[in-house]
């Protein structure tokens, strides 16, 4: 008997499982809440490590002190504009009080020379994060455009870092912003 109801809560399991709605990934963000292939010329974006892109997620101007998200999730593409790659980043952040993060970015800007503000709106920046490194004997300057905001609880972010020692686009960090922005919004 005890074998037989076994085999039935299994079958249930498997029945149910397969029938659900997909669920919110572990880290409590769904993929519905990410920028999607549409958004991004047709390019899937793939789930990014937590190695990468660790200085975005979230950006934090000179080490500054951020509150800690209650969850959140990565994702990248390489992107075609114009011909040409582009390396893209979005994260999403879910905190109790978004707008406490952005006050606090705000306040870190001021202080950090490698970060600059390029613009601000009323729930969001774009940021350009200056990187110096030596690349086949030659120094290189590199400027990575991130575009912040405010979806509700979630903060979102989208970087674009060119590609190898081509700069970023902040008019591609600002469009892919706005669809990032909306479909995060769904994010209670």
């Amino acid at each position: 008997m005890f074998v037989i109801r076994g085999l039935l809560a299994a079958a249930m399991v498997v029945i149910v499982g397969a029938t659900a709605a997909p669920a919110a990934r572990a880290d409590g963000i769904p993929d519905e809440a990410m920028l999607q292939a549409a958004d991004l010329g047709g390019v899937a974006p793939h789930a990014a490590d937590a190695d990468d892109w660790p200085r975005l997620r979230p950006p934090r101007p000179c080490d500054a002190d951020m509150p800690a998200p209650v969850t959140d999730r990565a994702v990248a593409a390489v992107i075609d504009v114009d011909g040409a790659p582009e390396s893209i980043m979005e994260y999403v952040a879910v905190h109790r009080d978004a707008g406490r993060y952005l006050r606090k970015l705000r306040k870190a800007l001021r202080d950090c020379p490698d970060w600059r503000l390029e613009g601000s709106r009323e729930n969001g920046l774009t940021l350009r994060w200056t990187q110096r490194w030596e690349h086949v004997g030659e120094e290189i300057t590199h400027q990575t455009y991130v575009a912040v905001a405010r979806a509700g609880r979630a903060v979102v972010v989208v970087a674009d870092s060119g590609w190898e020692t081509s700069d970023g686009d902040p008019a591609v960090a600002e469009r892919l912003l706005v669809s990032a922005a909306r479909r995060a919004s769904s994010l209670r």
